[in-house]
């Protein structure tokens, strides 16, 4: 059981709260967690702001707050129980490389070899594990369509020259023996790994709890960015924050975006994902894929299989076509799931730009920038890309990668300069 305080603002140097804010209690899977009811009457100084408490902000924090520099985290809602604590944690940059997409491919490999430290660092700080694993993943096909499907993405993959291999159906039914007898072959990636993304975001909330310097405000509700005399701030309500420099990663929320010249860049796509339990009847030990779904073990016996993908704005229903189609094509490859049970289903949004690759960098407006737009890789991409960004705010470090996916490339005029 964990109890804290998820709005902490300590009296560190720069940062100071003005009157305190009521609490009431709910009980969430990791224990009864106080939460704000509303927020009322609180001022907060801070050297960086993050608009977003999801994956993204949570690692940008973390990354910025390491230099000792002060964090203000402002959650609409509770952190981490967005699109991270919906997404089924698999770090997979191989499987699911284009060859027209060869900038977000390198990106994701890179975030992919950054992870090692990543885990082992925030393991350390936080006093828990996250469940990461590196047993690889392996794509295979129902029938021959699939197959044929999966062998154009192989020859992808080779023309890519990424560490992946073919296997027939015996050789796929030896690694997983539950497959369906039928498999004609698939595709098995190595390097492709995975993590229980909610125990990745409750290390990440310890480890930031234990940093004085860091608060964490939820429950703000919507509001706008303005200007100080400081650099950049913002007001929900009664709230206002102040910062020297203010970070969007609101993720599928772009409300905020128009002001600064990038309304539209960001979409929700909206995911329907279903838990399923096999602590009593193991079938799985890989992360198993098809072209119509995915399913990735847990440590903790339960099975995650996902996921839809629609263009329904925030949609927040659970519908009965999406959830069996994806039974069906799951029984479809591993028949055993048909006695597993159903523990959860759950929806997410994940942010999307319009050429599905991420946001990161300055925003065009003095002392405002992004991260966001990381698609179906948040939980891949959110570590890696705030060392980056945080390097880039703390130093001035540069990276082709704040080249490569500036938020100038959805200006009308990449020069363009707006105010709030």
């Amino acid at each position: 059981m964990i109890l804290w305080n998820l709005i902490r603002v300590m009296p560190a140097e720069g940062t100071r709260m003005e009157q305190s804010t009521p609490f009431r209690a709910i009980h969430l899977p990791i224990g009864p967690i106080p939460i704000p009811h509303a927020v009322r009457f609180m001022r907060v100084v801070a050297d960086f702001c993050i608009l977003g408490g999801g994956i993204a902000g949570l690692t940008l924090a973390r990354s910025l707050s390491a230099s000792g520099r002060t964090v203000a985290i402002v959650e609409r809602d509770v952190a981490g129980r967005g699109a991270g604590y919906a997404a089924a944690g698999m770090l997979a940059p191989l499987v699911e490389a284009r060859v027209e997409e060869r900038e977000v491919v390198g990106f994701g490999y890179r975030a992919l070899l950054h992870y090692p430290e990543f885990v082992a660092d925030l393991e350390a700080e936080s006093g828990m594990t996250v469940g990461y694993r590196t047993e690889g993943t392996l794509i295979v096909g129902v029938d021959r369509d699939d197959t044929e499907a999966i062998r154009h993405q192989f020859q992808e993959h080779q023309e890519l020259g990424l560490p992946v291999e073919w296997l027939s159906g015996y050789e796929c039914r030896k690694m997983e023996p539950c497959l369906a007898p039928g498999i004609p072959g698939g595709v098995f990636s190595p390097r492709d790994h995975q993590i229980d993304n909610r125990l990745l975001l409750e290390a990440l909330r310890i480890s930031l709890h234990r940093r004085d310097h860091v608060t964490i405000i939820e429950g703000a509700g919507d509001g706008a960015i303005v200007e100080t005399g400081a650099g950049a701030g913002y007001v929900a309500g009664e709230l206002t924050v102040e910062a020297g420099h203010l970070i969007i990663a609101t993720g599928a929320h772009g409300e905020l975006l128009g002001p600064l010249g990038l309304g539209g860049a960001i979409r929700p796509v909206k995911g329907q994902i279903i838990r399923l339990d096999q602590s009593s009847m193991p079938l799985l030990d890989h992360v198993v894929r098809s072209p119509e779904m995915y399913l990735v073990p847990k440590l903790d016996g339960t099975v995650v299989l996902g996921a839809s993908s629609e263009d329904r704005g925030f949609d927040p229903s659970i519908t009965a076509g999406e959830i069996l189609e994806l039974l069906r094509a799951a029984w479809e490859c591993v028949p055993g799931i048909y006695e597993l049970p159903i523990v959860e289903t759950r929806v997410g949004f994940r942010p999307a730009t319009i050429d599905h690759a991420p946001m990161l960098g300055g925003s065009g407006v003095d002392n405002i920038s992004l991260a966001t737009g990381y698609y179906r890789h948040g939980i891949l991409f959110s570590p890696y890309a705030a060392e980056i960004l945080a390097a880039y705010l703390l130093r001035g470090d540069e990276s082709e990668w704040l080249t490569t996916f500036s938020p100038g490339r959805f200006h009308a005029t990449s020069t363009e300069r707006l105010s709030c």
